[in-house]
Parts: structure tokens; sequence; C-alpha cells
């Protein structure tokens, strides 16, 4: 029994309510209720003078969506094939930034049969040892089924680009419609977030059990649309375009899992009640906690140092809530056009790709209108100075 099972042992269901009540609200409604693990961040004035800008690499054929650095110091990029792309799926910027498929070129190859090649990856990882962990949903188009033996998880040692081993996502955890969008692996199991039929699934990596938990829970369920720059995305068909829980952080000894669908607002889970299979759907349901109540993101980063990094795509804009909660925006700028998955390094830089992804045909009525070329710009995070009052 874990230490979440052992405290609630002791208590009366109201007080267990209390304790571990979140939000459980779809976003931008009104808030029902606070715990005390929610107090509210401190805001601090904007940056002044805000986080300096230094673009890395750029595309003109290719829009990325996420972004890790390699332990050689080569970036690694994740193009999604929903936004148009018709290259790797993963591909590694040489100096000159040409891309090359990544972890070879079988591994990307459409001769490939799918349960050994990376059919539409969704999400990277990339761990401390040099682990990279690789989300492939196996959906090119996410509004259609996906291939066979396509969804599943890819481990991948980063130092010599081999593949260490692969997890078939079993069918039964995908509904219809589902799409297996964000992951964080931890403690020995992976967390993926279906941001079609709003879930968590759970694999635990040693024996490759699968549960799929919280369906429909209103922290993983997207409640308003997402607006960027003042204009509210609309799907291929023209109607509003809705992305259930699409981002993930794990802390860095695996216990607190940070998650939103795209619109927001960031709530935190602690993965206790994940990995134990006696813990109920009511507390599963009563778990997570509002973490903080953001716009739409195009990526959550956890530094090193334990600050979290939060890319807003409406206004093109990266805020800061440091360990001791205080929230500070440290740069608005036209050049961040849809901040997607970034990644921060432990000599604090933090690399960001900017890939229009509310211009790509899936959130633009059907049609893509991509301004070329996309970047990936540079923080020195590191470098900035703490906030002021």
């Amino acid at each position: 029994m874990t230490r979440y099972r052992a405290m609630y042992a002791n208590s009366s269901p109201i007080i267990r309510r209390l304790r571990h009540a979140g939000f459980l609200l779809a976003c931008g409604t009104a808030m029902l209720g606070t715990v005390q693990a929610a107090h509210a961040a401190k805001p601090a004035p904007p940056l002044n003078p805000p986080a300096a800008l230094e673009e890395v690499a750029s595309s003109t054929t290719s829009a990325w969506d996420r972004v890790a650095v390699l332990p050689d110091g080569r970036l690694l990029v994740e193009l999604p094939r929903w936004a148009g792309n018709t290259g790797p799926g993963l591909a590694v910027l040489d100096a000159s930034g040409t891309p090359h498929p990544y972890p070879d070129d079988a591994w990307n190859d459409s001769a490939t049969p799918a349960a050994r090649r990376l059919v539409a990856p969704t999400d990277i990882q990339m761990e401390a040892d040099g682990t990279l962990w690789v989300l492939d949903s196996g959906q090119p188009d996410p509004t259609r089924p996906p291939v066979a033996d396509g969804p599943k998880i890819v481990k991948i040692d980063a130092h010599t680009g081999q593949v260490a081993q692969t997890w078939a996502i079993d069918p039964s955890m995908l509904h219809d419609g589902s799409h297996p969008a964000t992951m964080r692996v931890g403690r020995g199991h992976a967390f993926i977030g279906d941001s079609g039929v709003p879930a968590m699934i759970v694999i635990r990596l040693d024996t490759n059990r699968q549960r799929r938990l919280m369906q429909h829970t209103s922290s993983l369920t997207a409640g308003q649309p997402i607006t960027v720059n003042g204009r509210v995305l609309t799907n291929a068909t023209g109607h509003t375009a809705i992305v259930n829980i699409s981002q993930m952080a794990i802390s860095p000894d695996g216990q607190w899992l940070y998650f939103e669908p795209l619109c927001g607002p960031v709530y935190k889970l602690d993965t206790d009640l994940l990995i134990d299979p006696t813990v109920t759907p009511i507390e599963l349901e009563e778990g997570p906690t509002l973490w903080y109540k953001t716009p739409a993101l195009g990526g959550i980063t956890l530094a090193p140092d334990g600050t979290l990094y939060f890319n807003d795509v409406s206004t093109n804009s990266i805020f800061r809530l440091m360990p001791d909660r205080v929230y500070q925006k440290i740069v608005t700028d036209s050049r961040l056009h849809w901040p997607g998955g970034s990644f921060a390094t432990r000599d604090g830089q933090l690399y960001i790709p900017t890939g229009q992804i509310d211009l790509t045909a899936p959130f633009n009525g059907g049609h893509n209108a991509i301004q070329w070329p996309v970047h990936i710009y540079r923080i020195n995070i590191g470098a900035l100075p703490p906030p002021k009052f």
C-alpha cells in the first residue's frame, strides 16, 4: 500500500475529499473551492528587460512542435504528421540545421513494418542519463483509427542512437476517437494522455500491465476554445477545435505529474494515485490539484532547478512558475508564434520550437497557412535575474 493509501486509511470520506479535492473543473469554469496544496502563486511584474531570444535553427519545409537536446548537443525535433509534414517523424539537426531521420532511416521508412517504425510520434522525453522516450500515436491523421501495430512507446539510448525496447499500446486501451498525445515516464511506469477521448493510460513497464484511468475526468477535459492572438482555432471542418490533455511534465523523482488540456489550466497529480491499482475511481477523480490557471499552452517544461516554464500560445509569451510559487512573465515576442514543447538543459538553456501550429490545417479550418520559415530559439534561463517586487 502506498503512502497515499495509508494517509487515506485513517480519515473519513469527507476529510479524504478535502485533502485531495482538486478543482475538478473544465477549462475556464468558475473556481468552486481550494485545497491547501493549491495555494495561489505570488505574481511578479514582467521581467524587465525581458529574456533575450537567440535563434539557433530554422526550417522552410517542416513544422516542428517539440524539441530536445541529445547528449552530444545536437537538437532533436519532432515533426507531427498531422501538421502536414512529409519527412521523418523524428529528426536530428546537423551543424547546418539540416534534418536527418532519427534514430535512423529504417525507423522512419514507410516500408518498415509499423511495429518497428515511427508512424506518427507525438511526444518525446529526454532523461538526464541519455534515455529517450518516444510516444508514437500510430495516427498520421488523429481523426482516423491508428495504423495496426502503430501505437507504442519506444525507448532509445540517445548516446548510441539504438532502440532498446518497445511497448505496444494494447488496442483495448484506445477507444473510438482516441489519440495518444502526450507521455511522461517515471517510477517504472509510462503515463499517457489521450487527447481524443480524455483519459490517462498507465503502463507498468516491467510487466506491460496496462490500465485506462480517469476517463472524462474534468482535469483532463477541455472546456473552452483555444485562442491565439484573439482568434479562436477551428478544426478541418470549420468547427471550434477542442484538444483534451495534450501537455505533460514530471518531477525528476517521478512523484508529481503536471498536465493540462491544451486550453489550460495546469493540474498537479501525485503519481502514487496512478501506479497503485487499488486506488478507486473516486480517489483518482479527486486527486488532481489545480496548480495554476494558465491560458492555452504549447508546452510545459520543468527545469532542473524545479522551475516550471509555461509556453503561452495565446499571447506569444513564456512564463515561469518558480519553486517558491512566484509566477512571472519572462518574455512576450511576436517571434514566439506558438511556442511548443521546449527543453531545459542542466547548464541553464531553454530551447523553444515555434512551429506556427495554429496555422496548420487541423487548427485553421483545414487550410495550411504557415509563414515560413519556422524557428527554434534559445533563452539563457540560468542568467535570468530573480523576480523583483
